[in-house]
């Protein structure tokens, strides 16, 4: 009898132990990922020559993208998409893994050394004192030019600093990074946090348990029936 409860014990434990290493996808930012809401939850500028708009010609999902650009190669003239502030949630502090999207489209030539520069930026409880950011330029460096659709940029395992709280998206043409190859067009912005299952935690805890005090149990056992 003793040897069947830990059989069937054991067995439940090793069948729910990979559950263990599921987990789900909780999104935590931007607010408006690809301009659905206009130029809301999005700050925004440009100088000179740069340009920026909400479009609704060609989205790569949804009814809206957000479109930026800059054909002058000049100190000045430039464009900035910048998102509003949110919480990093459960990946605060660098405590769980982020995995940072978005898709692009640059229908225009190209210039060689030309890239847009986008961020994911770490700052602290304020949202205003700047920790650290993951940098992607896009263009020139990823090879591309006159493109037909959208190409889209997934980064996983991307750790915050340990004082981060809050992040938001940057995204800009000519502003650190030269940038005179006309429009950029950018959707699907997400950012989200890889959220273990506490649920199974708490199942193979208790199955653990369970196999311990049967273990005791059937070790006593045996030192009595050696006894008799």
């Amino acid at each position: 009898m003793i040897r069947r409860l830990l059989f069937y014990s054991f067995a439940m434990l090793v069948v729910a132990l990979p559950a263990m290493t599921t987990a789900s996808q909780i999104v935590i930012g931007p607010p408006d990922p690809g301009g659905e809401h206009g130029f809301d939850y999005w700050y925004h500028g440009t100088g000179g020559a740069g340009f920026l708009f909400i479009d609704n010609a060609d989205p790569a999902s949804g009814n809206n993208d957000f479109t930026l650009g800059n054909t002058n190669a000049t100190k000045g003239n430039l464009s900035d998409w910048r998102s509003q502030n949110f919480a990093l949630g459960p990946a605060a502090k660098g405590a769980e893994p982020i995995t940072f999207s978005f898709a692009y489209e640059l229908p225009d030539n190209v210039s060689s050394g030309d890239n847009i520069r986008v961020e994911l930026r770490f700052f602290d409880a304020t949202g205003t004192n700047f920790l650290d950011e993951k940098k992607i330029l896009v263009g020139s460096d990823t090879g591309d030019s006159n493109m037909t659709r959208y190409k889209s940029v997934t980064i996983t395992n991307i750790h915050a600093p340990k004082r981060a709280q809050t992040a938001d998206i940057s995204f800009n043409a000519n502003l650190f990074e030269p940038w005179a190859s006309g429009t950029g067009r950018f959707d699907d912005f997400s950012v989200t946090v890889q959220k273990r299952s506490l649920t199974m935690l708490v199942v193979v805890t208790g199955l653990t348990a369970l196999l311990i005090v049967i273990g005791i149990g059937a070790a006593r056992w045996l030192n009595r029936a050696r006894r008799l």
